[in-house]
């Protein structure tokens, strides 16, 4: 199955006219031609051709000049996009602390591209953080805490082990691999990056450089507070300031 498919096999426009339906057929009690065009942003007659297929396909009920209704198909399928939708948003605002907006904006975005496998445990990951009699009940309190963290001198108790280890080099239980921050690599040695540290502004860059967590990577030359590290993954290299380096944690992988 394409991720981009549903079990209802729509297309993503036809996914959104669909919800748009359902909201107004709560909101209004009926919904028209154009006050989906309005919604969607579109001119009248392209709705109108997306109505006559959605027709075609089932979903909907219409004739020229007459309200929308919503099949018992298209009931589901609407249903179904929707409460996808409000789980989507729920997730990123309950567990990634992102503004409402922005969380329903991005809701939007996912729940098109999806594949019914990721969002399955996506819901079995909600369900952990927030249900799991197991698990510490404040972690997520705790992660909101971490998203939000100032610099790293003034990290609450419970993001500092997250983030920065209390030293360096250092093997965590029950592995063998060493780890130790990027600054402290010696030239030519390669790794993998484990954790990006808790300064946001230097974790975005470092993001939007694409040196993130997985990422493989050698040391060509080390650095110092007035020339920058010279780092290269997949055949790119990159200059790393000496704060960055000391915000980047690699398990290393041994010298030849």
């Amino acid at each position: 199955m394409s991720s981009k498919e549903t079990i209802f096999n729509l297309s993503q426009s036809q996914e959104d006219y669909l919800k748009i339906i359902l909201d107004l057929i709560n909101e209004k009690k009926v919904a028209r031609i154009k006050d989906i065009a309005q919604r969607k942003n579109v001119s009248m007659p392209s709705v109108t051709e997306a109505m006559h297929k959605l027709a075609d396909d089932g979903f909907i009920t219409y004739t020229a000049r007459e309200f929308i209704e919503l099949t018992k198909t298209g009931q589901a399928a609407s249903q179904q996009l929707a409460t996808r939708h409000k789980f989507l948003s729920n997730f990123l605002k309950d567990i990634l602390d992102l503004p409402a907006e922005i969380a329903d904006a991005e809701a939007c975005l996912l729940e098109h591209q999806l594949h019914p496998t990721t969002l399955e445990r996506l819901i079995v990951l909600y369900q952990f953080l927030t249900n799991c009699p197991r698990l510490n009940t404040k972690i997520v309190q705790q992660l909101k805490h971490c998203l939000s963290a100032p610099p790293a001198t003034e990290l609450p108790p419970e993001c500092q082990e997250c983030f920065l280890k209390t030293s360096y080099p250092h093997t965590l239980a029950g592995q063998s691999i060493v780890h130790n921050l990027l600054a402290e690599l010696t030239e030519g040695q390669e790794g993998v990056i484990i954790m990006l540290g808790p300064d946001t502004d230097i974790r975005r860059t470092l993001i939007a450089k694409g040196l993130l967590p997985g990422t493989s990577l050698k040391l060509l030359r080390k650095g110092n507070r007035k020339r920058p590290y010279l780092v290269i993954c997949a055949g790119i290299t990159y200059k790393i300031t000496q704060d960055e380096a000391n915000f980047i944690e690699v398990a290393i992988k041994e010298m030849p």
